[in-house]
């Protein structure tokens, strides 16, 4: 009977979905090692063209300028690639060089932080998807899907960046309901974090898919979410 009703509520979700958006970090792409690569590429950038820095306490340093542009800059925490072209103006005025040139090491390390590897089944539900839904990216983060080749799939993305705030919050979600004119609750948001993509979805009337590729239990004390293991699952859950 339980099976059932699920069922169901399945089809019922399904009749009413005509935007999906997605997470894009540890949704499309595992983060972790895309970080520590960008960050040692851009170290090793930063020694072979500043002469001054030493190999010996650039990490440091790094970790430093980062923690201090975070302290100082509170408002703007939604703005990773700020925060980080600041942290490295803090580096290149230690050492007496054009503050300026931070602009230019921002846009290495983004070209860097782009070098993702996509989890094998993103591309198959992207191309699912084409042409059934609208399709939109909704990060926390300062990777761009438009940067990437899969940005074909997609009718826009959405940063907090832009919208000046960071999910959970409320108007992260309803911008991407007025970019598109899609009602709320005709958008199904898929994301990894139960907090930040889950329950920060929900409260903003969309409707919410938890993509557990870890295989965590539910962390939150709220009604479990409808739950996938990949992208594959998503196919079969819309189709």
């Amino acid at each position: 009977m339980t099976n059932h009703i699920q069922e169901q509520k399945k089809k019922e979700m399904n009749k009413t979905i005509k935007m999906i958006t997605f997470d894009l970090d540890d949704t499309l792409w595992h983060t972790a090692p895309v970080i520590k690569k960008a960050q040692a590429k851009i170290k090793q950038h930063i020694l072979d063209e500043f002469q001054k820095f030493y190999p010996e306490t650039l990490d440091e340093e790094f970790m430093e300028s980062l923690v201090l542009v975070r302290e100082e800059n509170p408002e703007i925490h939604h703005n990773l690639t700020e925060l980080r072209r600041l942290s490295f103006e803090k580096m290149l005025d230690k050492y007496g060089y054009d503050t300026n040139l931070s602009h230019r090491l921002i846009e290495k390390f983004l070209h860097f932080r782009h070098e993702v590897t996509l989890y094998p089944d993103v591309e198959e539900c992207l191309h699912f998807l084409q042409g059934k839904y609208k399709v939109a990216s909704l990060t926390n983060g300062n990777a761009n899907v438009m940067r990437l080749e899969i940005g074909k799939y997609f009718d826009i993305h959405l940063s907090s960046e832009e919208v000046g705030v960071k999910k959970p919050d409320r108007m992260m979600f309803h911008q991407v309901s007025r970019s598109l004119e899609i009602p709320h609750q005709r958008i199904l948001h898929v994301g990894d974090n139960p907090v930040d993509d889950v329950q920060g979805a929900v409260d903003a009337g969309l409707q919410a898919i938890w993509i557990n590729r870890s295989q965590n239990p539910w962390p939150l004390d709220s009604t479990d979410p409808h739950e996938i293991r990949d992208l594959s699952e998503l196919i079969e859950f819309l189709s």
